[in-house]
C-alpha cells in the first residue's frame, strides 16, 4: 500500500469516524421520534377506547331506561309481539330487542341510517341469545361486538327485573357505520375505518381498565402511520379491526433536518480529503510511488535491467542513483552464479539411471539424457501425459503423484510398445518439483501373470470359487441375469470305476464344451470338486430353461473317450432368476435347491426354481 493511499485512508477512518458519530446521534434522534410516536399511538389507542365505552355507557342507559319501562315490562309479560316502534330513538342507536328469561326472542327493531327506514329482524342475534351465556356481556366495563346482516354493531344487554322477579333481557345496539366512525375520528383526531380482516405482524398489547387491547404499527412511508386495533365478534368469536391514520408531520420534519445534517456533514470531509490527496500527491507521493512500481516490477519479472528515471537533484534523486548501481552489480553477479549452477545441475541429473525432469506442473524446463534417449522430446513425453488422463486434464504433477506405486503404474505408448512407469515427486521450490520416474513394465508382467494365475482353476483353468463368487456379487449390484448351477451325475463312481486322472480329464473336457456352448457374455466357474456356477447374461425365465437344456443335451451326447475307457457322462441343473440388488445367499440358496430337486427327481435333468 503506497503512502498516498495510506493517508487517505487515515483520513477516510477519521471521517467514517466522525460520519458514524452524527449518524448515531441522528438514529437516535429518529428513534426517540418514533418513540414519541408510539406514546402519541397509545394515547390515541386509550382515547378510541374511552370513546368506546362512553358510547357503550350511553347504550347501557338506554337499555336501563328501557328495563324499568312500563310498556316493555308489559310485553314480556305477557310475551306477545308488538307491532308499533316503542320509543325507538333513531339518531342514538341502531337495534333494539327484547328475549324473554328462557332467551326467546319477544319483540325488535333494526333502523337501517343510511336508507331512514326500519329493516328486518336478523336471524342471528336470536341464535346468539341461543347459544351464548348472556351472563358474560352484563359487565358494565366490558366492550362488546357483534356482527348482524354483515354489519358490525356495538351492543350492551340489561336484565329486566319486576318486582324482583326476572322477566328477560334488553338488547340495544348501534352499527359502526361511517357516521359512527366519523364521530370517533373527531374524538381521537384521526381518521378511522373498519377492516373486516388484517393480520397483526408485531402484535403489541394495552390494557385499558379490564380490556386488553392488542394493536400493530405500520409506518407506511414517512408521511402516513396506520394502527390496527384487534376486536373481537362475539357471535362467532371472529376477529375484525380498526384502522386509525395518523399523519407523521413531526417525524418528516426531524427527518429532514436529520438528512440535511448529514449531507452538510459529508460534502464537507469528502472535499477536505480530496484537497489533503493532491497535496500530498504533488509534493512527493508521486515520485515515491514510481520507485516503488519500479522494484516491484524488478521482484516480478526477476530481471534486473529495470532503472530509475532520474528527475530531479534533490534526496529522492540520489537514492534513486545508488539503487540503480546496486541493481546493475547484483545482475551481473547473479548471470555468473546461475551458469555455474545449471551446468553443475545438468550434469548430476544426466549421471542418473532413472528418467528425471523438472516442471512447474504445466511445461518441463529440464531434463537428463535418460528421458531424451527413451522420449526423444519433451512433445512426445507430454502427449503420452495427455493419453494418459484426457478426461480430468489435469497438471502433470498432479497426474505423477497418481501412480507413486508397483500397485498403480502408469501405462505409456513408446515406438509402439506399452511401458509401465512408477513416478516419484518431490517439490523444489513454490514453483518447481522433480520428477522421477521408473521403468516398472518387467515387474509388471510378473504381477499381471501371478493375480491371472490366482483366479483361475488350475486344473480346469475357469475361474475358481473365489473369483467366481466375487463376479457373482458384482453382478447383483449392477444388474439382473440368470444363474445355473450344474453338478457331474455319478462323478464319484467315475473316479472309483476309471481312477482319478480319468476323473481329471473328464473334469478338463467338459469345462472345454461347456465353454465352447456359451456366449463370451457368459462366465463360467468351478465352485467345488464336481460342482460349476453358469453367468448367464439373460433377464428371462425361459431362455434360461432351453439354454440349461441345450447344455444338458450336448453333455449328455458328448463321448468322452480315453484310450479304451468310454465315459457316458450326465448332468444335473439347478437355475433361478436373479434380480439386481439381491443378496447372494438368496440366489445362490435357490439355485442350489433347484439342484438338489432335480438330483432327487432322477438327475440329467433342468430344474428352475
Amino acid at each position: 500500500m503506497n503512502i498516498t493511499s495510506k493517508i487517505s485512508i487515515f483520513f477516510t477512518l477519521i471521517c467514517l469516524f466522525l460520519a458514524i458519530c452524527i449518524f448515531s446521534i441522528l438514529k437516535q434522534s429518529e428513534n426517540s421520534t418514533i418513540e414519541f410516536e408510539d406514546k402519541q399511538i397509545k394515547k390515541s389507542t386509550e382515547t378510541f377506547f374511552e370513546a368506546l365505552k362512553s358510547k357503550s355507557f350511553f347504550l347501557q342507559n338506554i337499555a336501563y331506561e328501557h328495563s324499568i319501562n312500563d310498556n316493555i315490562l308489559k310485553i314480556l309479560e305477557e310475551k306477545k309481539n308488538k307491532t308499533n316502534k316503542i320509543n325507538f330513538i333513531k339518531d342514538k342507536y341502531t337495534h333494539f330487542f327484547l328475549f324473554d328469561k328462557n332467551k326467546d326472542f319477544i319483540y325488535g327493531n333494526v333502523y337501517d341510517i343510511n336508507s331512514d327506514e326500519f329493516v328486518s329482524i336478523p336471524n342471528a342475534v336470536k341464535t346468539f341469545f341461543k347459544t351464548k351465556k348472556i351472563d358474560i356481556y352484563l359487565d358494565k366495563n366490558r366492550v362488546n361486538f357483534i356482527t348482524l346482516d354483515y354489519e358490525k354493531i356495538l351492543f350492551t344487554i340489561e336484565k329486566v327485573f319486576k318486582n324482583n322477579k326476572f322477566l328477560g333481557y334488553v338488547f340495544v345496539g348501534r352499527s359502526l357505520d361511517s357516521l359512527f366512525l366519523s364521530e370517533l375520528s373527531k374524538i381521537t383526531h384521526q381518521y378511522i375505518s373498519f377492516l373486516p380482516s388484517h393480520t397483526l405482524t408485531k402484535k403489541k398489547q394495552l390494557k385499558v381498565d379490564s380490556n386488553l387491547i392488542s394493536y400493530d404499527i405500520n409506518r407506511a412511508n414517512n408521511h402516513t402511520l396506520f394502527t390496527y386495533l384487534e376486536l373481537i365478534d362475539q357471535l362467532n368469536d371472529s376477529k375484525f379491526y380498526i384502522r386509525m391514520k395518523m399523519n407523521r408531520d413531526y417525524f418528516v420534519q426531524i427527518n429532514k433536518n436529520n438528512k440535511t445534517i448529514f449531507y452538510i456533514f459529508i460534502v464537507t470531509f469528502i472535499l477536505l480529503i480530496i484537497a489533503v490527496y493532491f497535496f500530498i500527491d504533488k509534493l512527493f507521493a508521486k515520485r515515491i510511488k514510481n520507485i516503488t512500481n519500479i522494484i516491484k516490477n524488478i521482484s516480478k519479472s526477476s530481471s534486473l535491467k529495470l532503472k530509475i528515471n532520474l528527475d530531479y537533484n534533490d534526496e529522492i534523486t540520489y537514492l534513486s542513483k545508488k539503487i540503480n548501481q546496486m541493481l546493475y552489480s547484483i545482475n551481473l553477479k547473479q548471470h555468473e552464479n546461475l551458469k555455474k549452477q545449471r551446468d553443475f545441475l545438468q550434469s548430476v541429473l544426466d549421471t542418473q539411471k532413472n528418467i528425471i525432469l523438472i516442471t512447474d506442473g504445466k511445461d518441463i524446463h529440464t531434463t537428463n539424457k535418460k528421458f531424451v534417449d527413451i522420449f526423444k522430446s519433451k512433445d512426445e513425453f507430454l502427449t503420452n501425459i495427455a493419453l494418459l488422463d484426457n478426461k480430468t486434464q489435469d497438471n502433470l504433477v498432479n497426474i505423477a503423484k497418481k501412480y507413486d506405486s508397483y500397485e498403480k503404474p502408469a501405462k505409456l505408448k513408446i515406438e509402439d510398445e506399452l511401458k509401465y512407469f512408477t513416478f516419484d515427486v518431490q517439490k523444489l521450490d513454490m514453483q518447481k518439483y522433480l520428477i522421477c520416474m521408473d521403468d516398472v513394465s518387467k515387474y509388471n508382467e510378473k504381477i499381471c501373470h501371478l493375480e491371472q494365475k490366482a483366479s483361475m482353476d488350475e486344473l480346469t483353468q475357469v475361474y475358481n470359487k473365489n473369483t467366481i463368487t466375487t463376479m457373482l456379487n458384482c453382478w447383483l449390484e449392477i444388474k439382473s441375469f440368470c444363474l445355473i448351477i450344474f453338478d457331474i451325475d455319478y462323478f464319484k463312481n467315475i473316479n472309483d470305476t476309471y481312477g482319478h486322472f480319468i476323473g481329471d480329464c473328464v473334469l478338463k473336457d467338459l469345462t472345454k464344451l461347456i465353454k465352447n456352448i456359451l456366449p463370451k457374455k457368459d462366465i463360467l466357474g468351478r465352485f467345488g470338486g464336481k460342482e460349476f456356477i453358469v453367468l448367464i447374461n439373460d433377464n428371462s425365465s425361459n431362455n434360461i430353461i432351453n439354454i440349461a437344456n441345450r447344455l444338458k443335451e450336448k453333455v449328455e451326447h458328448k463321448r468322452f473317450i480315453y484310450d479304451d475307457a468310454l465315459v457316458n457322462l450326465t448332468i444335473s441343473l439347478g437355475t433361478t432368476f436373479c434380480i439386481k440388488g439381491e443378496s447372494y445367499q438368496d440366489v445362490y440358496k435357490r439355485a442350489d435347491e433347484a439342484l438338489y430337486e432335480a438330483k432327487n427327481s432322477g438327475r440329467n435333468r433342468v430344474c428352475f426354481k
